[in-house]
């Protein structure tokens, strides 16, 4: 069945497995009352959250799908249905505020207005700090009947213990190289960018779809330009640093980090040289603090990550 023109969300091809064991357990009703889909960003978990919520608001569900045409599906493609809360921050790497949580779980108390079930999904998960987790703890410990609470988190370890016990775990990782090459060729067509982009998205298809459509290989390339001037002593780490403070701090990271972990299975003379791990370790290490909200200098950052960069593989 194809619902696709409906407006509804469909689970992704490398989702088929985990598709089928929630099914079965809303076959066998054994759904529980929340669940945490976690993974790395870029490969679909909100996306495979929302069609399971619409699969079990569905009124005539079809095929393990929801149908697409009964009222509660005509109020899911609108945005409006009555017993399904999306809780999000309100601007990119902000936090889930307490206020906001205590009203959802106000909502979670009430009586469904279809009739059905009543169901939230929170992403991501860990934007949540430590009050406002304490704060959904109620709606775990005393669920009511039919509601389901589903978090949907990029680092589950940055959840508290406390959630993640009364979660069942759903982990999801990114396909097979072919099954995203496959995935984005039918999406775009013929594009040479795809190879490309799926190793800078770290084999994360939907990644690697937003990287082709905003032009950010083109970012991904200076970057990587920069890198390997510096690290052959071709570029001043102050030239170099200069170029990359102009992108997104925790995105060019990530990138920096992609393309250490492949030239550690590529290059010999990487992969020998264990100071190229504690670097590693130091990128990753800022990466945190960085998508945690901190703010710091980006020019001075970059001066002294590609002044370490290049005292690793300067001739002694």
């Amino acid at each position: 069945m194809d619902n696709s023109t409906s407006g509804l969300a469909l689970p992704l091809p490398w989702h088929e497995t985990l598709w089928a064991d929630l099914n079965k357990a809303i076959e066998q009703d054994r759904m529980p009352h929340a669940l945490l889909i976690s993974g790395p960003s870029g490969i679909g978990k909100e996306r495979l959250a929302t069609a399971l919520a619409q699969r079990l608001l569905c009124a005539a569900e079809m095929n393990n799908y929801a149908c697409g045409a009964c009222k509660s599906c005509q109020l899911l493609a609108a945005g409006f249905h009555p017993d399904l809360s999306i809780l999000q921050p309100a601007e990119e790497g902000k936090g889930i505020l307490i206020p906001d949580v205590r009203k959802l779980c106000t909502t979670l108390d009430k009586t469904a207005q279809q009739g059905g079930w009543k169901i939230a999904i929170i992403v991501p998960g860990e934007a949540m700090n430590i009050s406002a987790s304490n704060a959904l703890l109620k709606s775990l410990e005393e669920p009511q009947g039919k509601t389901l609470l589903i978090l949907v988190s990029h680092r589950p370890s940055l959840l508290s213990a406390t959630i993640r016990s009364r979660c069942q775990k759903k982990s999801l990782l990114p396909p097979p190289r072919d099954t995203a090459r496959q995935w984005l060729s039918d999406v775009l067509g013929q594009d040479s960018n795809i190879d490309k982009a799926i190793e800078v998205a770290a084999g994360r298809p939907l990644l690697a779809l937003q990287y082709i459509q905003s032009g950010t290989l083109q970012d991904q390339q200076i970057l990587e330009a920069a890198i390997e001037a510096v690290r052959h002593g071709e570029q001043s780490f102050v030239d170099a640093a200069q170029q990359c403070s102009k992108l997104n701090p925790a995105i060019a990271l990530e990138w920096f980090m992609n393309y250490l972990h492949l030239s550690v299975t590529q290059d010999r003379d990487v992969q020998s040289n264990q100071n190229v791990y504690l670097f590693l370790d130091r990128l990753n290490h800022m990466h945190q603090m960085i998508v945690s909200g901190s703010t710091v200098n980006q020019q001075l950052l970059w001066e002294e990550l590609l002044m370490s960069w290049g005292q690793i593989f300067a001739k002694r």
